[in-house]
């Protein structure tokens, strides 16, 4: 069992497997948060809102450019991230 079926599917749109790089430009090189908790090795944080990044993506042979705001993220065991992406258009590129 994959780690995307543990869960109950919450998502609007379908997922579909891609294989693509973005290009990912933060809005604000700084953002202001809040500590909520922290140790030797960690803290967790917490923002007003959601932090805002443009991405460029090529899917499909087209360039676009989306604001995004990460969602969600988690470690791998191999120690690489997954991180979930919400996003809207901008323009086409």
């Amino acid at each position: 069992m994959s780690d995307d079926t543990k869960f109950e599917e919450k998502r609007v749109s379908v997922r579909r497997a891609a294989d693509s790089e973005i290009s990912v430009f933060p809005e604000n090189d700084v953002f202001l948060a809040q500590v909520v908790d922290i140790s030797d090795t960690g803290m967790r944080i917490k923002t007003e809102a959601p932090q805002e990044i443009r991405i460029q993506l090529q899917d499909k042979g087209t360039l676009a450019e989306y604001e995004a705001k990460v969602v969600w993220a988690k470690v791998n065991d191999d120690g690489t991230m997954e991180y979930g992406l919400q996003y809207g258009l901008v323009k086409m590129l």
